[in-house]
């Protein structure tokens, strides 16, 4: 299938989002991913977005790290408007399960596309959730106006100004997990938070049946 970019944001200055029109009815669900790559190039190219958009609607939503080589990101940073790329078909099991009975998303960086996208599914009012979004600096901050009210922005890098949370995520699961005993866990982000992260819940006796996470 192809898409066609409509519009591009700026939200920090290295991450942006891309909005597309898909020619065809694109169904998915929250949480999956696609592979992007363009017109015409090898599969082996295609890259792996999570979907950030509302489930049903009409435009399709990415968030990338700009990379001034990479395949995709450093093609659509430079792309007009109009311009089009392919997808495949969205695949991936990093999903919400209905029967959660209490949730926490850890998310960092552009990790924090698919948890986005669960704001926006009818299961996520199944259960009462807490969002933990990491980043290094006050400018990698974005889109924390879409966050639920009683998320937390933790900073590893952050200036003496910074009043909120300081550190990595790593150093606040401890006491996440004292606070949502029964919680289900979603995860994404960079590999070595998500093995951190997984660890200390598994340590802490967390059932691995109730951690669900997705690498970038």
């Amino acid at each position: 299938m192809q898409l066609t970019l409509i519009k591009k944001t700026d939200l920090t200055p290295t991450v942006k989002s891309y909005t597309f029109k898909p020619e065809l009815p694109f169904i998915f669900e929250p949480g999956q991913f696609v592979m992007l790559k363009q017109v015409g190039a090898e599969q082996k190219c295609a890259r792996a977005f999570s979907i950030v958009s509302e489930k049903d609607s009409d435009d399709i939503v990415f968030i990338m790290k700009h990379n001034p080589v990479g395949h995709v990101s450093g093609f659509l940073a430079t792309a007009e408007l109009g311009a089009i790329i392919e997808t495949g078909a969205p695949v991936g099991r990093f999903v919400l399960n209905p029967a959660d009975t209490d949730r926490v998303f850890v998310a960092t960086g552009t990790g924090l596309a698919p948890i986005v996208s669960f704001f926006n599914s009818k299961n996520i009012a199944t259960a009462p959730h807490t969002t933990i979004f990491g980043v290094r600096h006050e400018e990698d901050i974005f889109w924390a106006d879409r966050l639920p009210k009683n998320s937390l922005i933790t900073l590893s890098q952050p200036s003496e100004s910074w009043e909120g949370l300081k550190g990595r995520v790593t150093a606040h699961t401890e006491a996440l997990i004292s606070e949502h005993p029964n919680a289900a866990w979603y995860m994404c982000g960079n590999p070595e938070m998500v093995s951190e992260v997984r660890a200390q819940l598994i340590a802490a006796g967390v059932e691995k049946t109730a951690i669900h996470f997705e690498i970038y």
